[in-house]
């Protein structure tokens, strides 16, 4: 008897797991399209394991962030949220199999911004001109 309840506690547990990622993926997804990114990939969700020792005790943390892939004027780009926290950024440039960082990119914009900070004159990662289509 125990067993039983002890298999149905592991089964919901790892659903409700699984649930909640997969419901912070849908948000972030929505988030994109109501941002007017009309394109958004598949979401994937990557897991950071960080360990602090303080004194006698090591103190374990994960992060969780979510990456999506638009596309924007002929070029890739992998928008990433940390899970469970508002805003989103640009995290990479993806062009010619490289996956350059763009850095200094401002957070949380929309299509219409994202359209204009590509047709602008300020620094782009390497590969850049490759696949930008105005």
């Amino acid at each position: 008897m125990k067993r039983r309840i002890a298999s149905l506690l592991l089964v919901l547990g790892t659903t409700a797991a699984l649930t909640a990622c997969t419901s912070n993926e849908d948000k972030f997804v929505s988030e994109l399209k109501a941002a007017g990114f009309s394109n958004p990939g598949e979401p994937s969700t990557e897991t950071e394991s960080k360990s602090k020792k303080i004194g006698k005790r090591t103190i374990k943390s994960k992060d969780k962030t979510i990456e999506v892939m638009v596309n924007v004027k002929g070029c890739e780009l992998e928008f990433a949220k940390t899970s469970g926290q508002s805003g989103y950024w640009l995290d990479e440039l993806h062009v010619n199999g490289q996956e350059p960082d763009w850095p200094g990119y401002p957070e949380n914009l929309k299509r219409d911004q994202v359209e204009k900070l590509l047709a602008d004159n300020s620094s782009k990662p390497a590969g850049f001109k490759d696949c930008y289509k105005p």
